[in-house]
């Protein structure tokens, strides 16, 4: 569900936004502003396509192999992690399109929250919803399953 979402947007992020005007939502918060992303998280390693394509296949391998082979239970801890690594494979594989599929390598964001304070501009780097899918699974493994499994040593 993950891909397919964060296809669409992007498609239609594409189609309807103008990379010179963004699309203000909500005033002093949030536009939707076209831009693309020729490195990884933040716009670092720029230029670095080839690399971050075989990271993004080396991460996704991983996490089939995880799912199919270590973490096949039932339960709350089971079913959270299962989630997590959907989003997380969701996420990966959503800019991978973009970047085998772009011209020049780039992955579309679209997606700008900012901060105005006195007159100033403080924005957070633009992203698209595979990147909040990566964030969200990596989380929701460090804190269901990282803590958990401390708690679960202390007892």
């Amino acid at each position: 569900m993950v891909l397919v979402v964060d296809q669409m947007t992007k498609f239609l992020a594409r189609r309807f936004l103008d990379y010179e005007r963004p699309v203000t939502v909500i005033p002093g918060l949030f536009d939707l502003k076209l831009s693309y992303n020729r490195g990884a998280a933040f716009g670092l390693l720029p230029d670095w396509a080839p690399l971050l394509i075989l990271i993004t296949l080396v991460v996704i391998y991983a996490i089939v192999r995880l799912r199919s082979s270590l973490f096949a239970g039932s339960g709350i801890r089971s079913r959270v992690f299962s989630i997590a690594l959907g989003l997380l494979l969701g996420g990966a594989a959503g800019n991978l399109i973009d970047r085998l599929t772009s011209p020049d390598r780039t992955v579309t964001d679209f997606l700008s929250f900012y901060i105005l304070y006195h007159d100033e501009k403080y924005a957070w780097p633009t992203f698209n919803i595979a990147d909040m899918a990566i964030v969200i699974g990596a989380l929701m493994l460090f804190f269901f399953y990282g803590v958990g499994r401390r708690e679960d040593r202390k007892v």
